[in-house]
């Protein structure tokens, strides 16, 4: 070919992103019994032909594909879409596995191995997870999302395919395909769903959400910091050498405050936000560290409140309660509003 490899797989990107497959194969043939061995090629011929609907030639090209030294996910996905368009689904899932093996981060190996499992009603609770999982590694992606109303609306789960439809039209107002399916599920809701169909997918937070409401839980944290690391430090020094039964009242004041400035922050985040304040510790593991730290040192200040409360008379867990608390401080104060 006289024309460079580069500007012919451009080219065909262009035909496939428009509509046009066959002219993208006439383009692609040439080009790959040119360049045999250019792995982008045969898998640009290979999605080529999936959009003309040909799966043969497609699963022959992206076989090609896996034989070079090219993007192994890519080529993997495109046999489990061919594999599975010609109804040999085993192979498909397994060919969608390993691109998912290959880039696990990728949330388009994700969306494949969602497709792939959905036809099979023995997977298809699978496939809603796995098209979960999508949506939270490529949450501006219209495509992830519609891949989750599809897998939930084959396991008639009718709310999670309206949420997930109507995030896929927030992201892209123009497809009507998904359009189409939102109305079918509205249609269909008022039917009952299966015992044993998966809950309805809860809405994964947001990038911006999440950071607002790691501020908020950021904010309350340091509050709490400051009240126990001084108030334990106020008890230490107030009951040595022998504390009395005074500072019990003032140690469940503490755990009292502190446990308020933590229901105070949940409770006046706005109904909107509340559940991703919940959830912020799961996605930001150092929020969770300085929260296990401050329930350590609470629960030690229990314990302690009671022990007094029978005529104790030892300030060794009001010790461990602030070092404990200390380190929580620290870690708000040298690094936690860092990420």
């Amino acid at each position: 070919m006289s024309e460079p490899i580069t500007a012919v797989l451009v080219r065909a990107a262009e035909f496939t992103a428009s509509g046009r497959p066959r002219q993208a194969i006439d383009l692609l043939r040439p080009a790959v019994a040119a360049h045999p061995h250019h792995a982008e090629a045969w898998c640009r011929l290979a999605a080529a032909h999936l959009d003309a609907g040909e799966p043969d030639p497609a699963l022959l090209a992206a076989k090609r594909a896996l034989v070079l030294d090219g993007d192994q996910a890519w080529a993997q996905r495109l046999a489990a879409l061919s594999l599975s368009e010609l109804g040999r689904q085993a192979e498909a899932v397994v060919a969608a596995r390993e691109s998912v093996r290959r880039k696990p981060a990728d949330w388009r190996c994700q969306v494949v191995l969602s497709e792939v499992l959905a036809v099979d009603p023995a997977t298809r609770a699978e496939a809603v997870e796995v098209a979960r999982h999508a949506t939270g590694l490529a949450p501006t992606e219209a495509r992830a999302f519609q891949v989750l109303g599809d897998a939930a609306l084959r396991v008639r789960d009718w709310g999670g395919a309206e949420w997930a439809y109507r995030a896929a039209l927030r992201l892209d107002p123009t497809d009507e395909d998904v359009r189409a399916n939102l109305a079918t599920v509205r249609r269909r809701r008022g039917t009952p769903k299966p015992a044993n169909a998966p809950k309805p997918a809860a809405a994964p937070p947001t990038p911006d959400a999440l950071a607002a409401a790691q501020a908020l839980g950021w904010q309350a944290l340091t509050r709490v910091a400051a009240v126990l690391v001084a108030g334990e430090l106020l008890l230490l020094l107030s009951g040595m050498p022998s504390p009395s039964p005074l500072l019990g009242w003032f140690s469940g004041l503490l755990v009292v405050v502190s446990l308020g400035l933590l229901a105070k922050a949940v409770l006046f985040a706005g109904r909107g936000r509340r559940r991703t304040v919940l959830r912020v510790p799961r996605h930001r593991p150092k929020l969770a560290l300085v929260l296990g730290l401050f329930g350590v040192s609470l629960l030690l200040l229990v314990a302690w409140t009671i022990a007094v409360a029978f005529g104790a008379t030892t300030l060794q867990p009001v010790v461990f309660a602030w070092i404990t608390a200390l380190a929580g401080g620290a870690v708000v104060v040298l690094g936690g509003h860092h990420r």
